[in-house]
């Protein structure tokens, strides 16, 4: 039995579950979030299975509304793209916030009873340490990988003394992985009750922006990450499953709004493309160091020929650069690594 940890629409869930089908395995795909009954659109809390919970000493179960049962014993492998537990709105009476935490509580334990022979793709547990920028970085370091200078600070004189010593070629990003979700609701596209989730995108810090940082930074402040603005000729997306790596270079640089942060433009070019093997060889040794099978790794390609590590996402997204090809060799890949703990 296989399981496929994912959000109600998520299309990389959906291709990795076509090829386990495709190759004869039983497979059951799983929304934790599903247990939470206040979270989602009204649409999606219409639509949710409604799931039962058997947990004893040495097994657990989750029960299907179409009778079927998933035995935490029969688990030979997981393929994680959401381990997300939704909090309790503020608005929640006191039951409904401990219900929330029961059923976190619950979901722990039936997974702490998966067998150890279990190949999890990725151990959220230990994504969590992994899904640090200021880590990732320190981990890139002891592989000889190349990173960008950078700095995180809550000290305005220190983004100054930055900003002077890159000669004003700096950029600010996001530290943090998270999209908060904002509390007003949205109509989207196909006329679906939604939320908006929010976060920001790498940008440039001009001397302009120096003017007024002393109105946020300071003591007690939360502090920002910067680093050198690097000159890009492309960048490279390495998707690693295993012992296989798939890169792609992005040309970012052939469109103005996406020189920066490439996130801002949807449909740049892309190309497969093949990096040193030693420079392959130190970003797999690096996904194992980390104890985890899958990572989608960002590059930057200088204009001087030098590959520089950015960040690593653990549940990174691929299907957008494999868009022009007849199959996802990338969904396959995954597919076969969870097929390998039998």
């Amino acid at each position: 039995m296989y399981l496929i940890l994912a959000m109600d629409e998520d299309v990389h869930a959906d291709a990795v579950l076509y090829y386990l089908k495709e190759r004869g395995a039983e497979v059951r795909r799983f929304d934790i979030s599903s247990l939470f009954e206040e979270y989602g659109s009204r649409e999606y809390i219409e639509r949710r299975e409604l799931i039962s919970i058997e947990i004893g000493s040495t097994e657990g179960k989750l029960i299907f509304p179409d009778g079927k049962i998933v035995s935490s014993k029969d688990i030979e492998g997981i393929y994680c793209r959401s381990f997300y537990y939704p909090p309790a709105k503020d608005e929640s009476s006191t039951a409904e916030q401990l219900a929330t935490f029961e059923n976190k509580s619950a979901l722990r334990g039936f997974f702490s009873l998966v067998p150890d022979s279990c190949i999890w793709i990725n151990d959220p547990y230990l994504e969590e340490k992994i899904d640090n920028k200021i880590y990732q970085h320190q981990c890139a370091l002891k592989f000889n990988l190349e990173v960008p200078d950078s700095l995180v600070t809550n000290s305005s004189d220190s983004v100054r003394n930055f900003f002077n010593n890159h000669n004003g070629k700096i950029i600010i990003k996001q530290m943090s992985d998270v999209s908060i979700i904002d509390k007003i609701s949205v109509v989207t596209e196909d006329g679906f009750d939604d939320y908006e989730f929010k976060g920001f995108y790498t940008s440039l810090i001009r001397q302009s922006d120096l003017d007024d940082i002393d109105d946020y930074l300071g003591k007690g402040c939360a502090p920002v990450l910067i680093q050198e603005a690097l000159d890009k000729r492309s960048e490279i997306r390495v998707t690693v499953v295993g012992d296989k790596c798939f890169s792609y270079r992005i040309y970012s640089q052939e469109r103005v709004e996406s020189k920066t942060d490439f996130r801002r433009v949807d449909d740049l070019r892309t190309e497969k493309c093949e990096l040193q093997e030693n420079v392959k060889n130190k970003i797999i040794a690096l996904v194992k160091y980390w104890n985890i099978y899958f990572a989608a790794i960002d590059f930057v390609e200088t204009t001087d020929n030098r590959i520089v590590f950015l960040e690593a996402n653990v549940v990174g997204n691929w299907l957008w650069l494999e868009q022009n090809e007849p199959d996802s060799e990338i969904a396959q890949a995954i597919t076969t690594l969870l097929l390998s703990s039998k």
